[in-house]
């Protein structure tokens, strides 16, 4: 599918309702590939609450913990 959007007055993009409708999505993330944009959807968290429930395990602190110390190894 492939259509033509214009920006408004404050430069924003308006997405036609049978895109939207497709992709279910409210977020997207922007990336720039030379002179193309693209748009790939982003999951809401309500739809990622409980999704990984069994592949997740561990307590709250415990995960934060493991996320504070990957963060501060400077791995990527």
């Amino acid at each position: 599918m492939s259509v033509v959007v214009s920006e408004d007055a404050k430069g924003r993009l308006l997405l036609p309702v049978e895109i939207r409708r497709r992709v279910r999505a409210k977020r997207f993330r922007v990336t720039m590939r030379g002179e193309t944009i693209e748009l790939q959807p982003v999951a809401s968290l309500r739809e990622l609450k409980g999704k990984y429930r069994d592949v997740i395990k561990g307590d709250w602190e415990e995960l934060e913990e493991k996320g504070e110390e990957f963060a501060a190894s400077g791995k990527r």
